[in-house]
């Protein structure tokens, strides 16, 4: 059971409710394009709901967790063993992983102000997350 879950934001903070903004600063995800990989709990569901419009989210799969922790600074050989303990459910986060990321490249393919469900980008995204992270990096 994968317990990780990578978060991405994907609007600026122009028009932004303080409330939301406060759930955004307490996630760590201060700018556009913030990444972090956080060990899937109720609180941080409830986190992700409350700032839903502003990110979204999804389970990585072990080479995308590998590639995020090698971008975070993280030794190859470590990073390897312990993305797969993470996607294996062996190994647990914790603290959140960090990480700036760049704009996806050709830009997002649907309207950041829908959700995924409904034919947009904002929201829970599942195993999706691992292409739209592909084109970030």
């Amino acid at each position: 059971m994968n317990r990780v879950v990578m978060v991405l934001r994907i609007k600026g903070r122009v028009g932004i409710d303080p409330d939301v903004e406060k759930t955004l600063e307490s996630l760590k995800l201060d700018k556009a394009f913030a990444a972090g990989l956080y060990p899937l709990t109720p609180s941080l569901e409830g986190m992700l709901r409350k700032a839903q419009r502003y990110l979204t989210w999804g389970r990585p799969n072990s080479k995308t967790i590998y590639t995020f922790l090698k971008e975070a600074g993280y030794v190859a050989e470590d990073a390897l063993k312990f993305a797969e303990k993470l996607e294996k459910g062996e190994s647990s986060l914790d603290s959140p992983v960090l990480l700036n990321l760049r704009p996806p490249s050709k830009g997002f393919k649907r309207s950041v102000k829908r959700a995924f469900k409904s034919g947009g980008e904002y929201g829970d995204r599942g195993d999706e997350i691992n292409d739209l992270f592909r084109r970030m990096t």
